[in-house]
């Protein structure tokens, strides 16, 4: 008789937890998921649109062109793509082609590679 109630207590248990449980998961208003403002300009510089924050009005595709050119101009923004190249950089790609060069002529037995020669 004991292990009768001892076992309709545990299932009484794990039957409470359970119901607990999905109540908390699903009977309230499912939107649990956490948010934060962010908090350094940079953050909010990359921080994308929540969808259903707008109105759904107008062309979609017009929408997203303008939202590619944003992501654009953001992107060129913040790797100064607008900016010359640093000569520093200019060496460093200039050796690169030379070392390239040097270390294939010995094995190719030409000086450029086959798909820089001119077939005219």
């Amino acid at each position: 008789m004991k292990k009768l109630i001892s076992l309709f207590r545990q299932v009484t248990i794990v039957f409470l937890v359970g119901l607990t449980v999905s109540i908390l998961q699903f009977g309230y208003n499912s939107n649990l998921s956490a948010r934060a403002e962010t908090v350094t300009p940079e953050a909010r510089a990359y921080q994308a649109k929540q969808p259903g924050t707008e109105m759904n009005r107008g062309n979609p595709l017009e929408k997203a062109k303008e939202s590619l050119k944003e992501t654009a101009e953001n992107v060129r923004e913040k790797l100064n793509l607008d900016e010359p190249l640093d000569p520093g950089t200019k060496e460093v790609l200039n050796s690169a082609q030379k070392n390239v060069e040097k270390t294939v002529k010995p094995v190719t037995g030409k000086e450029q590679g086959s798909y820089q020669q001119n077939t005219n």
